[in-house]
């Protein structure tokens, strides 16, 4: 898939961590198999107008640049207390408080 084709006419564009814990051994590999993937401005300028940008956390600047991620497109922090909040939501009613 060519990252700029995927973004076309998307109103939302995302991106997870390309290494989760545990696959650090897999670092390299995986940074030379995304090249070319990074979210950026020039990406986000071929989403449609308003375009938004999420990112489930941790970020690594080889996945978003900064001027993406601390820009008025990204909802990465309302997203990261969104999460919060249904985390305590779903621990609430295992413990039966809800």
């Amino acid at each position: 898939t060519v990252a700029s084709e995927a973004v076309k006419g998307s109103d939302v564009v995302v991106t997870d961590t390309w290494v989760s814990m545990g696959q650090e051994e897999e670092y390299e590999q995986r940074v030379k198999e995304f090249d070319g993937y990074q979210v950026n401005a020039n990406l986000m300028g071929q989403a449609n107008p308003g375009a938004v940008f999420l990112h489930c956390l941790p970020r690594h600047p080889e996945e978003v640049s900064d001027e993406v991620f601390y820009s008025p497109q990204s909802l990465v922090f309302p997203e990261a207390e969104n999460r919060m909040w249904t985390v305590m939501a779903v621990m609430a009613a295992q413990l039966g408080k809800l």
